[in-house]
């Protein structure tokens, strides 16, 4: 039905005429009329007024080619801009495993070696350098001399250098392998010998789908020698070799794009004019480092405004200490210790019987939920919790998620009408930072009267990629917090050896370091705010270590609270004791019962 122009027509004037329609209404439509909805939408986009989409399909080049989108004169709006710029570098990473690296090597030989008689000069020779460049690339993988897991990061051009494949002409061989059709050409091959069971080049079960379809990895394989066309500082090339006893999947190539100003200037450069929106885009100077550094500050416009409930609505403690007097302390080297673990349930304890309806837990990281939600159990704490609140665990797989929110919210709705039977005020959830309830999930009026926040969600600095960000944003940086010194923004060294992420991040002046707390705090931000999300909600917010206490004056870099959003950070109580927590607890929820 695509190529029925007519029934193509009739769907555009009928979509125009509608107004604006979303997914189902579009899909509705063109059953009604008989023809694709999909290309019938893509139609409609060069003459709409307005387009939403999703950030890859605005963001991507190559999408915004395939949709015809043209960004000329147009006002780009973009929102939940606190993940743009990290979005942004993503989309450009690249990544190929030896077990992927592997079946294209067997596919290619069994190709070559049945049509090299046939095959023209041109072809034979560009099928040759595809045979050479991924025998290096495996050949980088395996190449460990000891029997340790080893992974280093390297320019692009100490990447081509080290394998001394710098004299391939990449860009005409991409060039090929996009106009040949070569993909499809050698994978059809490779499924005929696949399928063919007698043949003697059968190529087993096992190396056809380790890694997917044998097109999805040689599409994989042309991504990877896209991105060695960057230029040599817009990403690092990560090589995670795994040691002989480790299973080989394990090894892989990346390609880590770090430039996301470059990415967004072909946005910036047609457009009218692009407006960032957000509810944690604070603090804005890293994100215009990131995304604009070269722009004009009189070019770019920051406005925020008040949150629109009123400020006796939210209650946010800095909670330094427990019931029994022991400081909080969630750092990393003390936050598994049983005294640290004993501590924090005893305070959610206390915590269940005071605060009415909801409650939102927020750990580190699922292991470390698990570590302390298995010491609750073995001691008892959970038995004494649940007198008070159903307790619910975030699940690892996203597919449970929904599963587990409903049955959370009917435990609290059932709790509403029943709590003067069974003594259950509510629920409690217990959830991860970065997981799938951190972001975009609603914990409005009963769903949430409490989030906990525990401890700092610093990332892990011993990963790699985030080691190479925080260098690259140190580098970036340099120029403007040091007086525009443009040697100081020197180019990556080309050592391929990695520096353990906390020496990197010791190294680091501001820019990096700023950096490293930004996603922490942007993480608690996004957490917290789940809590609030309309006019007539009210809850508590409580961070629970003794660092949220910390001021600027007493530190030398900033105070964790200092980058939480403003309509917080002007309430925040900070509280000496677990009786102040009590008693700032007891009196918001009695003035809030009374007021809502």
């Amino acid at each position: 039905m695509i190529r029925k122009r007519g029934l193509q027509k009739e769907f555009k004037s009928e979509v125009s005429e509608q107004g604006a329609l979303d997914i189902e209404d579009l899909a509705q439509l063109g059953k009604k009329i008989g023809t694709c909805p999909y290309y019938g939408a893509r139609d409609t986009v060069r003459t709409a007024d307005l387009v939403v989409l999703p950030y890859q399909s605005l963001l991507l080049k190559s999408a915004r080619e395939s949709l015809g989108l043209n960004l000329k004169n147009s006002v780009v709006i973009i929102d939940e801009a606190h993940n743009l710029a990290d979005s942004l570098t993503s989309m450009y990473n690249s990544k190929i495993t030896s077990s992927q690296l592997n079946a294209i090597l067997s596919h290619l030989e069994a190709y070559l070696n049945r049509f090299q008689s046939v095959l023209g000069a041109g072809n034979r020779r560009y099928i040759q350098t595809l045979t050479v460049l991924t025998r290096s690339f495996l050949r980088v993988l395996t190449s460990n001399q000891d029997d340790a897991c080893t992974m280093t990061s390297m320019t692009i051009n100490q990447f081509l250098f080290s394998l001394d494949i710098d004299n391939i002409n990449i860009v005409k061989l991409c060039q090929y392998v996009k106009e040949s059709n070569i993909i499809h050409k050698v994978s059809g091959y490779a499924n005929i010998l696949n399928i063919n069971q007698d043949g003697v080049n059968h190529l087993s079960h096992q190396q056809q789908y380790d890694e997917g379809s044998s097109i999805a990895s040689f599409q994989t394989l042309a991504d990877f020698l896209r991105s060695l066309l960057n230029c040599n500082d817009n990403g690092r090339i990560i090589v995670a070799r795994k040691k002989f006893s480790g299973q080989p999947e394990d090894a892989y190539l990346k390609f880590v794009m770090l430039c996301a100003e470059k990415i967004f200037l072909e946005i910036t450069c047609d457009a009218y004019a692009v407006i960032l929106a957000g509810g944690t885009l604070q603090p804005i100077e890293e994100t215009r480092l990131r995304l604009f550094p070269n722009l004009p500050p009189s070019d770019i416009k920051f406005f925020t405004c008040n949150h629109i409930v009123p400020p006796e609505s939210i209650l946010p403690i800095a909670v330094t200490r427990g019931p029994s007097g022991k400081a909080f302390d969630f750092s990393y080297s003390s936050r598994s210790s049983h005294t640290m673990i004993e501590e924090l349930g005893r305070f959610l304890c206390n915590v269940v019987t005071t605060v009415p309806e909801g409650v939102v837990m927020f750990f580190a990281s699922y292991e470390y939920e698990r570590c302390v939600y298995d010491a609750w159990a073995a001691s008892g704490m959970i038995s004494k919790i649940s007198k008070k609140k159903h307790v619910f665990r975030e699940p690892k797989n996203s597919v449970d998620v929904e599963m587990t929110l409903n049955k959370y919210k009917e435990a609290i709705q059932s709790c509403s009408k029943s709590s003067q039977d069974t003594g259950v005020t509510g629920a409690l959830l217990l959830a991860v930072v970065g997981g799938k309830i951190s972001e975009g999930i609603n914990f409005s009026d009963g769903m949430g009267r409490c989030v906990v926040m525990v401890g700092l969600p610093y990332p892990s600095p011993s990963d790699v990629e985030l080691t190479e960000t925080i260098k690259y944003i140190e580098n970036i940086s340099k120029p403007v917090l040091v007086g525009g010194d443009n040697s100081s923004s020197s180019k990556y060294d080309d050592e391929c050896k990695l520096q353990p992420g906390f020496d990197i991040l010791r190294k680091c002046n501001k820019g990096g370091r700023e950096y490293y707390e930004n996603l922490c705090m942007k993480a608690v931000n996004q957490s917290i705010g789940r809590a609030i999300r309309h006019a007539n909600d009210y809850a508590a917010m409580l961070l629970v270590d003794s660092r949220y206490a910390h001021t600027s004056s007493n530190r030398s870099s900033s105070s964790p609270t200092d980058k939480l959003p403003q309509w917080i950070k002007t309430r925040l109580a900070c509280a000496q004791n677990y009786g102040e927590v009590h008693r700032l607890l007891h009196q918001f929820f009695k003035l809030n019962r009374q007021t809502h």
